[in-house]
């Protein structure tokens, strides 16, 4: 009993680490390069598709933005714009990924998106 009442509060808060830690990050980011072509993001990032690709052609130039639901992503809640993870190409080579990203290209570029959430 002593145990139990040791170790719950212990696998409580390893749980809501657990939970903490991957709830916003998509690992398959990590493993992309700049430079890299469409054909190599879709290896990477185990997909024959984004889920959704907005595209724009600004100052004779062509940004994509490839949105890909994060590993896990089960229902129409999780592949929002903002729980997916953006992929940006610039005349179809990757330039950078990821929210933050994402964001100072479109706003560089007069490109509107989704805002994030405010807390």
């Amino acid at each position: 009993m002593a145990l139990i009442s040791r170790l719950g509060p212990l696998a409580v808060a390893s749980a809501l680490l657990a939970l903490a830690g991957c709830a916003r990050s998509d690992p398959r980011l990590e493993k992309l390069s700049e430079g890299i072509a469409l054909d190599s993001v879709l290896r990477v990032m185990e997909a024959d598709s984004a889920t959704r690709t907005d595209a724009f052609l600004m100052n004779g130039r062509m940004i994509n933005a490839l949105y890909f639901a994060r590993p896990g992503a089960t229902d129409s809640a999780d592949r929002t714009d903002r729980k997916m993870s953006p992929v940006v190409l610039v005349d179809g080579k990757v330039v950078g990924w990821g929210w933050e990203k994402w964001d100072s290209i479109a706003a560089a570029n007069a490109i509107t998106v989704v805002p994030a959430d405010k807390k």
